[in-house]
C-alpha cells in the first residue's frame, strides 16, 4: 500500500525536493513518510531540520559536513561517541547501518530569521533544490499567534519567515499529529479554526492518513526506534504518540514508559495519523508573528519581541471542540 499524497500534481515539475523540519527537535522523522514516498515516484529528496542539536558536541562524536559554518552542518553516520540528542546523526546512521545508504541529514543552527535565511539559501544552492516542503510534528504550525493555545508556535514562525524570502517556486507546510501536543497545551479548536479559515483561501491542500500496510510508515516506525533506543537518547512526544495511533492504539496509551514530559494522561486517537498540507504562502500570510521576526538574529530575540507583542493582544480565548 502507498502513501496517497494530494500533493502529488503541486510537485509534479519538482525534482530536487528538500523536506525540512519546522519546529525543530524531531520534526524532521515526521517528514520521513513523505520522503520515502516521493523518492518512489523518483524524486531526489534531501531531508534536514531546524535543529536543537549542539553542533560543537555533535562535531566531536561524529565527522560532520560543513556548508556553512556554525549555521548548517551535515548529520552523518557513524556517531562515533554515545551522545543522548543527535537525531539527525543517529537517523543518518540508520540509513547506513539498515538501508546501506549514505544520507546526510541537514542540521540548521537554532537562530533568529535573518541568519537561517542565509542557511536555508546556501543549502538550497548547494543542493539545487526546487520545492520546499516543511514538516511539523503537531499543528501549531498553522497558529496565527493570536491564540491562548499556541502551542511552540515561534521556532515554527521563525521558519515559515524565513522560507517566505526563498526564490523557490514550490513551498508546502505539513502538518501530522493532530492531538499529540498535549504538553505545549496547544486549542486544537483553533486548530480547526484556521483550517477552515484556510480551507475557505483554497489555501488547504488535502489530507491523507498513514496505515500500517504502508512500507513508508514501517520505514518511518524503524528508523524512529533506531534513534529513540540507543542508549540514553532522547525520545519524541509527538512520534511516539503518531506511531501508535496508527497502529491503531486508542486511549491512555504509552509507546514508551518515559515517552511524555511530565504527562500521564494523554489520549491517542486515528486524528494523529493524518497527514494535513498546506500552501505555505497562505499560511505565512495569516501568520500575526511574521513581521515581527524577520529582523531577528537569535531565537532569544525571537522569544522577547513575540512575547512583548503577545502582551498587549487581545487573543482567541481557547475553547473546546463541541461534540459530546
Amino acid at each position: 500500500m502507498k502513501l496517497n499524497l494530494p500533493i502529488f500534481d503541486r510537485l509534479a515539475n519538482s525534482q530536487n525536493i528538500l523536506i525540512a523540519g519546522a519546529g525543530g527537535g524531531f520534526d524532521v522523522f515526521s517528514g520521513l513518510p513523505l520522503y520515502f514516498a516521493l523518492r518512489e515516484q523518483g524524486k531526489t529528496v534531501h531531508l534536514a531540520n531546524y535543529s536543537f542539536t549542539d553542533f560543537e558536541i555533535a562535531g566531536i562524536v561524529s565527522q560532520l559536513e560543513l556548508l556553512v559554518d556554525g549555521l548548517v552542518m551535515g548529520g552523518r553516520a557513524p556517531v562515533m561517541k554515545r551522545f543522548p540528542y543527535f537525531p539527525e546523526g543517529y537517523l543518518s546512521q540508520w540509513f547506513k547501518e539498515v538501508r546501506s545508504e549514505d544520507v546526510t541529514v541537514w542540521m540548521l543552527a537554532k537562530v533568529g530569521v535573518a541568519p537561517l535565511v542565509m542557511a536555508y539559501e546556501a543549502l538550497i544552492e548547494h543542493l539545487k533544490i526546487d520545492a520546499l516542503i516543511l514538516v511539523d510534528g503537531g499543528v501549531d504550525s498553522i497558529m496565527r499567534g493570536d491564540e491562548i493555545g499556541a502551542g511552540t508556535l515561534v521556532e515554527d514562525s521563525i521558519s515559515l519567515a524565513a522560507a517566505d524570502t526563498l526564490d523557490i517556486p514550490v513551498k508546502i507546510l505539513a502538518c501530522i499529529g493532530f492531538g499529540t501536543e498535549v504538553e505545549e497545551a496547544v486549542c486544537h479548536y483553533n486548530a480547526l479554526e484556521n483550517i477552515a479559515a484556510l480551507a475557505k483561501e483554497g489555501a488547504f491542500l488535502g489530507s491523507c492518513a498513514l496505515v500500517p500496510q504502508m512500507e513508508a510508515f514501517q520505514l518511518f516506525e524503524a528508523a524512529c526506534r533506531y534513534v529513540w533506543e540507543q542508549p540514553g537518547h532522547a525520545k519524541s512526544h509527538i512520534s511516539t504518540r503518531i506511531i501508535p495511533a496508527v497502529q491503531g492504539q486508542f486511549g491512555n496509551y504509552h509507546m514508551y514508559p518515559n515517552d511524555s514530559l511530565g504527562i500521564a494522561n494523554i489520549f491517542i486517537s486515528p486524528l494523529m495519523s493524518l497527514y494535513w498540507f498546506f500552501d505555505a504562502a497562505s499560511v505565512i500570510k495569516r501568520n500575526l508573528l511574521i513581521d515581527l521576526l524577520r529582523p531577528t538574529l537569535t531565537t532569544h530575540e525571537a522569544m522577547i519581541r513575540v512575547a512583548t507583542y503577545r502582551q498587549h493582544l487581545k487573543a482567541r480565548p481557547r475553547r473546546a471542540i463541541p461534540y459530546p
